[in-house]
């Protein structure tokens, strides 16, 4: 008998792999030998097929649910589907344009740029759509507003270099005059345009220690301010839409308290958000974000409410430094080229309209 050569044989089993697993994302149905053998062109026996099938089950890449019943692809199957992708399917022209139809009119914040990346995600992918924003205390300093309220209480507003814009109250321990304000209004944003808070305190509170007796409560106000924009976190750093999407996927992920749970996890944020701070973190610190996007199935979020669902999430950049993260998160049977061709498209846009508000700026 004529034995194969052992790479030809594994690259026979790579192509059966992968179109079970393509076949199974398109039908959800499992796979059986005689489908393969039917559809596939590969033109081998159905003996053949179900000796490799056997192969792949015993690797962990299949696994038969029911003993008559075909193959449907494990964590390992997707995972080898989507690294087995050389050539990313780019996304259909009239969807491009489409989405380039809703960023013509210029959005004046940030969240609203990245709310609506969001709903954009959701919708074309027709799962949920996720976005974290830029946290404060990574960006350096555009602006910073004080404006008086009512006694011992200012408003506080911030804009980042991004065009994160934050505002929050401060109680003092002493009632400032206006002129008190905008004296410090304008010595701040003289000061400390550009740089981080770290190093803005640290230049104000110098400068502030030479200057005359008077400037002793702005010298508290300045601290205590640049203290909290060093710390502050955005109230609604995640940016998600697109839930309801996961709810209606839950016949096929086959486990409805698996949905509901990941749900609950969606509505408080927190999980998914230090998830994708992680792979912030991750980035190289200067580097552009020309990252490719990340493909994470079931259990290898680390998260055990996603162990039914896939998340597939790229990083967009500013200045050629990595600012943000946004993916979509939905079922293990997604279309796997076109999402990933969908969040590499949107980081894209993102990352070229935060250039163009800072060029509009310099203009």
């Amino acid at each position: 008998m004529r034995q194969l050569k052992p790479e030809i044989a594994e690259r026979r089993k790579k192509d059966i792999l992968q179109w079970a697993v393509h076949y199974y994302i398109k039908t959800s149905r499992p796979v059986s030998s005689s489908i393969i053998a039917e559809e596939g062109r590969f033109n081998l026996s159905p003996a053949t097929i179900r000796n490799i099938l056997q192969e792949l089950e015993e690797e962990g890449f299949l696994h038969q649910p029911h003993t008559s019943a075909g193959r449907e692809p494990t964590d390992r199957g997707y995972r080898f589907f989507v690294d087995y992708l050389a050539d990313v399917q780019r996304l259909a022209a009239d969807e491009k344009e489409g989405i380039e139809s809703q960023y013509r009119e210029r959005m004046q914040e940030l969240d609203t740029l990245l709310a609506e990346t969001s709903r954009l995600l959701s919708r074309v992918s027709r799962s949920a759509g996720l976005v974290l924003s830029p946290r404060a205390d990574r960006q350096t300093i555009k602006r910073l507003e004080l404006i008086p309220l009512s006694g011992k209480s200012v408003l506080a507003i911030l804009v980042t270099e991004t065009g994160l814009v934050r505002h929050w109250p401060i109680q003092l321990s002493f009632a400032p005059a206006a002129r008190q304000i905008n004296m410090l209004n304008r010595f701040l944003n003289e000061n400390i345009r550009g740089l981080g808070a770290a190093q803005a305190q640290a230049i104000v509170m110098a400068k502030l220690r030479q200057m005359e007796d008077e400037f002793k409560d702005l010298g508290l106000l300045a601290d205590n301010l640049l203290r909290e924009v060093g710390s502050i976190v955005a109230p609604d750093a995640l940016f998600v839409d697109g839930a309801d999407n996961i709810l209606s996927q839950a016949e096929e992920i086959g486990d409805f308290k698996m949905v509901q749970s990941l749900i609950r996890m969606i509505s408080e944020k927190n999980a998914i958000a230090g998830l994708l701070g992680r792979e912030l973190k991750t980035q190289m610190p200067g580097k552009n974000a020309a990252a490719k996007p990340q493909v994470r199935i079931g259990a290898e979020s680390g998260i055990p409410e996603l162990a039914g669902f896939s998340l597939v999430t790229t990083t967009y950049n500013y200045n050629g430094r990595v600012v943000g993260v946004l993916g979509i998160l939905g079922s293990k049977r997604m279309e796997y080229p076109r999402m990933m061709s969908l969040v590499e498209y949107m980081s894209g846009l993102v990352s070229n309209r935060l250039a163009h508000w800072a060029e509009e700026d310099q203009a």
